[in-house]
Parts: C-alpha cells; structure tokens; sequence
C-alpha cells in the first residue's frame, strides 16, 4: 500500500547505504557552516534511510508493519527535508505552517485507514501528498534564488519539483522491463537534490566571506576624518563618530576607559 511496494528489497537496501552516506555529508557541512539547514537535511536523509531499511524486507516484521514504518519514516524525513528549505530561505514558523501541517497528516491518516478498502484511491492520495510537500519546497528555493546560491538553488528547487511530478507520473508507468530504470531517476532526483543543496550552503558561506572582506576593505586606505570631532565621513556622504563607524565596518567593539595622560588631565585629584 506504499508509493513504493513494488521496489526490489535489493535495492531498497541499496539505496538505504546510499542515503546513510549523504546524510553523513550533511552532518559534516552542519559542522562547518551553522547555517540551519544542514542539520535538517541530515536528519532527513537519515529518516528516509530507515525507510528503505524498513522496506528492503530484511526486519523481520509483518508486511503491513514494515510497509506503515517505512512509509512514517519516510513522511517524516521529507517533512525535514520541506522544513529545512524553508527555513534556509529566510522563513519564520508561523501559524499556517501548523494548520498545513494538521491538514496535510489528517488526510495522510486518512489514506492510510482507507487503504485496505480501496487500495488505489489511498495510494493516490499518498502520491498527491507527497507530490505537494517537494513541488511546494522546490518552489520556495526557486522563488528566493538568494545571491551567490543562484547555481544550487536552481538545481536543488528543480530537482525537488522534478522529484514531485515524477511521483504522479510513476503511477501510470507501464513499462515493466523498464520499471527498474524509471525507479532510478527517482533516487536520482534524491541525489541531486542534495547536491544543489550542498552548492547553496557553499554558495553562501561564500557570500558571507566577500561581504566580510568588502568591510575589511573599507577600513582600508584613506579615511575622511573631520580635524576637530574625528567624526569620520561614509560612503554615504554622513559624518558618524570613529567608534560607530568602525562598528558598522568590522566586527571590532568598543569599550571605553581613560589612559593615564588624560586621568592626570581630567581628574587631578584622583589618586588612581
């Protein structure tokens, strides 16, 4: 009763191996970069890694229970997966992502209670399910395109929405010899997917650092300095103090004490 029973176990266990690997590669770039979302990725890839697991028929579990875990595990990684684009391109939870949420598990509850009543209508819906969750991720990267992330995004948005059509479109395939094959692109799909998301993570830390060095750059050379206030002139033509303007263009902070010539100065009387 799964978008996928008709899957080889050989290769669901395959492609748990492989899941198991990217998964890992997201806990790596998790460590260098603290964007968020890595760390969604990963337990993404993780999650649908069990789920092959559950499907390749090596649990020794009933059918229908490894079918229901798997299928869980699997819905669970791709929530992750949606969650963590959505928050790497800016987004805030809000409470419609909530109420989306209770809709989308209400009607997935109720595709699975039906399934053994009317098998075909419940994969349908599974299918429909799933098919909105990667279509809607996939449109969010594509609509943000942050810049410096233009190449992954548009790998890892496309790949999304291409791995969505694929699942309705699986449905109708006819093609028995071929079966494999098309079951293939899917996982490829999968694959790039990461892979654009790996390039977008890369992308902005490499956005980062070139902002970071355009600052360090205008600390560089001749300041405008006014000779009387030390005010110093921006490239907007405003005059701000010499601390709040190298506030703004480093990462250097002030903290403000008074050396002993102007002690002497100001405060003749003070035995410090």
């Amino acid at each position: 009763m799964t978008v996928f029973f008709n899957a080889l176990h050989e290769s669901q266990l395959g492609y748990a191996a492989i899941f198991v690997c990217v998964g890992t590669g997201f806990c790596f770039l998790r460590q260098v970069d603290k964007e968020v979302g890595p760390g969604y990725w990963a337990v993404s890839f993780f999650l649908n890694s069990l789920g092959f697991l559950c499907w390749s028929g090596v649990l020794p579990m009933a059918d229908w229970q490894y079918y229901l875990l798997g299928e869980v595990l699997h819905v669970a990684g791709f929530f992750f997966l949606a969650c963590g684009v959505y928050r790497f391109t800016g987004n805030e939870y809000k409470r419609w992502n909530w109420a989306f949420l209770l809709a989308w598990a209400t009607i997935w509850v109720f595709a699975i209670l039906m399934g053994r009543r009317n098998e075909l209508l419940a994969t349908i819906i599974l299918r429909g399910l799933r098919a909105v969750l990667f279509v809607t991720a996939g449109l969010f990267i594509l609509r943000s395109i942050p810049r410096g992330t233009i190449g992954g995004s548009r790998l890892a948005g496309g790949s999304l929405v291409a791995w969505g059509l694929y699942i309705l479109v699986y449905a109708y395939f006819k093609w028995e010899s071929l079966k494999n094959l098309a079951y293939g692109f899917l996982v490829g799909f999968q694959i790039l997917a990461a892979v654009g998301m790996f390039v977008m993570v890369v992308g902005r830390t490499r956005q980062r650092a070139e902002e970071d060095e355009k600052q360090i750059k205008q600390l560089e050379g001749l300041l405008p300095i006014c000779a009387y206030c030390k005010k110093i002139r921006d490239e907007h033509e405003k005059w701000q103090t010499m601390e709040l303007y190298i506030e703004e263009h480093s990462t250097a902070e002030f903290s403000h004490g008074i050396c002993p010539d102007c002690m002497k100065k100001h405060h003749p009387d003070s035995k410090a």
